[in-house]
Formats: C-alpha cells, structure tokens, sequence
C-alpha cells in the first residue's frame, strides 16, 4: 500500500492542475493582504489584521476544498481505465488497500498544498508583527486537513461506483453546502415548509466545513475551540472511510 501511495502522490504533485490552483490561491491570498485591497464586509473596509487574516483563512480552506475535490475527482476511474489494476491484482493486494493508497495520496497532495498556503499566511503573520501567531497555525493547520480530507476521500470513495460527471455534482453538493453551512442554517429558517426541511436534512448528513475552519481560526487567536465539531468531523471521516471496504470495482 506504501508503494501505491508513494506512486499516486508523485502523479498527483505532477499535475498541472495542482500548481495552477496553488498558485491563484497564493496570488489572492497575498492580494487579500496587500494594504491596497479594498475588500469590505457591510461597507466597511477590512484593515485590521484581525479582519485580514480571516479573510485569508477562509479564502485558504475553501481553495483547499476546490483542489480536494480536483485532485480526487479521477484518480480511482483513470487508473482503472488505463488498466492499472491488473498489475495490483496479481500482486495479491486488496481492492480495499489498492483504493485506500490511491485516496491517501489524495489527501497527502491536497494537504501539502493547503500547507503551502498556510506558510504563505504565516509570512503576512510575522510581516504584520503578529509571529506569535505562527506556533499556533501548526495545530490549526492540522484542523483545516480534516475538513478538506472529508471532502477529498468522499470524492474518492463515491469514483468508485459512480461516473464522474455524477460524483463531481455531489462533490460541489458536498463541499458547498459544508463551507456554507453556517449560512445554510440561517436561511432554512427563512424557506420554511419542504425546502427547509431539505435544506436542514442536508445539514444533518453533511459536515460543518466551515464550523472546522471557524475552530482553526479561533485556535490561531486563542479563542474557544467547540471540540464537538472536531470529533464530529473525525468520526465523518471514519464513516465515510467505510465506503472503502463498501464499495467494489469490477477488476480490470
């Protein structure tokens, strides 16, 4: 499993898509920290750090999800379709360990590049003189892996036994409603009747994306940390790393 890890996560760190997203993510994060940026909430300019450096951090998580969902979204179906499989097979490793290589290095790409922005965050951080910061971003770092693996290994799971057009719409299903969770329970309030009890069903099976990165940012800070949300998200990706040993592809 080591090897088919080591092989997958040398393909995926070769692939262009990786670096073009890595590099817009540095761009606009870098962009969002410029004092030239006139980005406002409510019609107030964002200038504080504070107010800066959520911004990034939020800006940060959902590329992560954007690159979770890009990286993973063929890895399983390509290797099937270029008749790898074979080659696993008769090695005598299980379809469970062949796929669980494969999403792992999944999840390893989309971490390092969540990780490359982090380091950008944490050059605004001492530039701002606020590198007391950056011991604290390792552990919340950490945090914000959790929730863009939920969204990469449920890509990667579903690729088993559905097409990609099917599993990229509930992908962008998945990760939407999981960063914009928060906004999600304000508005179902508002819809009533069959459309908010769908949209409360959907927050009910879908992990809080965003609350993951809110405990991250509050971590950063030093500000309550609701360690309810980090086991539930744990316990999601326990559940959805399920659909591992569920779900089988025909062997090729």
């Amino acid at each position: 499993m080591n090897t088919i890890l080591c092989n997958a996560l040398k393909e995926r760190i070769r692939r262009k898509e990786l670096y073009i997203v890595v590099v817009i993510g540095v761009l606009l994060t870098l962009f969002c920290g410029s004092d030239s940026t006139s980005i406002s909430i409510n019609g107030e300019p964002l200038v504080s750090f504070r107010n800066m450096f959520m911004v990034m951090h939020v800006l940060i998580h959902v590329i992560g999800c954007i690159l979770a969902v890009i990286l993973s979204l063929r890895t399983i179906p390509n290797e099937y379709e270029r008749h790898n499989s074979h080659l696993v097979w008769v090695r005598g490793i299980s379809q469970v360990k062949y796929h669980g290589g494969l999403a792992a290095a999944n999840i390893l790409a989309t971490a390092i590049s969540v990780g490359i922005l982090y380091v950008v965050l944490a050059g605004y951080a001492v530039v701002k003189g606020h590198a007391f910061y950056v011991l604290k971003m390792l552990p919340a770092y950490l945090i914000v892996v959790i929730s863009v693996s939920l969204v990469s290994l449920f890509v990667g799971v579903l690729s088993i036994c559905l097409p990609s057009m099917a599993v990229g719409g509930l992908a962008v299903l998945f990760a939407g409603a999981g960063v914009l969770h928060g906004l999600l329970e304000l508005f179902k309030s508002t819809v009533g009747g069959v459309g908010g009890a769908c949209i409360s069903f959907l927050l009910q099976i879908i992990p809080d994306l965003n609350g993951l990165q809110k405990q991250a940012y509050n971590l950063i800070m030093g500000e309550h940390i609701d360690a309810h949300l980090l086991w539930t998200g744990l316990f999601a990706l326990w559940v959805i790393s399920l659909g591992l040993f569920v779900f089988k592809k025909k062997e090729a």
